[in-house]
């Protein structure tokens, strides 16, 4: 039986290196304990634009998406209320009552967090939260895309008591892509519009989740701004937002809370002919 007097086991400091990646100033590598304290700091390094590359014309503020198998980390988990918007798909999660306790400050976190806005990705825009397990049925004068993901997602599969696959597979790629929300009042066809959309700026890739008790293992993670990985990474992390779920869903299986949109293509003709009857009777009126 374990001595509970015993000192705690720790690895020493001998393994913590970090030292600077790639050709932009800001981005290091860390190696060792407290990993995750690299990103928590290189969040608050672009919060706070600490290097001029970051700043972005007609800014609505910093955002992240990312991915990790579970985010518990209090200094993570406040530096990401911090930002503008933010969403992190993790590992969907048991329903036994000490799991479901754990779910409690990341529901608390989409609580008080806005979550990410819809229409800043293209890829999102024709997605809503399903109706009665169906996709949603979009008329021609709305819903708009004004909706939001929230903060915290889930996406996988639960553990099924008797099956004969007791480890389902993961989210376990450990992502956070730090970015900008940019607005514009120009449409692309040129009419005024309100337009807002997102620019990926720097990513972190690690082995550290995104938990306090990675704080004491041995890990990596590192920061870089390769064009090639931050388009890559936020396809991957769109298609994860894409097929995700609430933080506690019924579903035992893989069940996307959002579908794209279909819509009423007849009442999508009758608008149409109803607005151009009123133009023809407008052009009869000014005979």
């Amino acid at each position: 039986m374990p001595d509970d007097t015993s000192p705690r086991r720790l690895f020493s400091d001998e393994f913590d290196d970090e030292f600077p990646v790639g050709g932009e100033e800001g981005n290091n590598a860390y190696f060792g304990t407290n990993v995750l304290q690299g990103l928590v700091e290189g969040i608050d390094d672009f919060i706070h634009e600490r290097q001029h590359r970051w700043r972005q014309f007609r800014s609505l503020g910093p955002v992240l998406l990312g991915s990790a198998m579970w985010i518990d980390d209090e200094p993570l988990i406040d530096k990401l209320a911090e930002l503008t918007a933010a969403c992190i798909v993790v590992r969907k999660q048991g329903r036994k009552p000490g799991e479901l306790r754990r779910l409690e400050p990341l529901a608390a976190l989409n609580e008080r967090t806005p979550g990410i806005p819809v229409r800043a990705f293209v890829d999102l825009t024709e997605l809503a939260p399903r109706e009665n397990g169906d996709p949603l049925v979009v008329g021609p004068y709305g819903p708009t895309d004004d909706g939001a993901i929230p903060t915290i997602r889930t996406v996988g599969f639960r553990p099924l008591k008797g099956s004969l696959e007791s480890s389902p597979p993961i989210v376990h790629a450990k992502l956070a892509l730090l970015g900008n929300l940019w607005w514009h009042d120009e449409g692309p066809l040129g009419h005024v519009a309100d337009v807002i959309g997102f620019r990926a700026r720097r990513l972190w890739i690690s082995s550290a989740n995104f938990t306090r008790s990675s704080r004491r293992s041995l890990e990596f993670g590192y920061w870089t701004e390769d064009p090639a990985l931050l388009s890559g990474t936020e396809r991957f992390l769109i298609k994860l937002m894409r097929s995700s779920e609430g933080v506690d869903p019924e579903s035992d299986s893989l069940n996307p809370e959002y579908a794209d949109v279909e819509y009423d293509q007849t009442a999508m003709a009758e608008a149409w002919a109803a607005m151009h009857e009123d133009d023809e009777w407008d052009e009869e009126e000014d005979r």
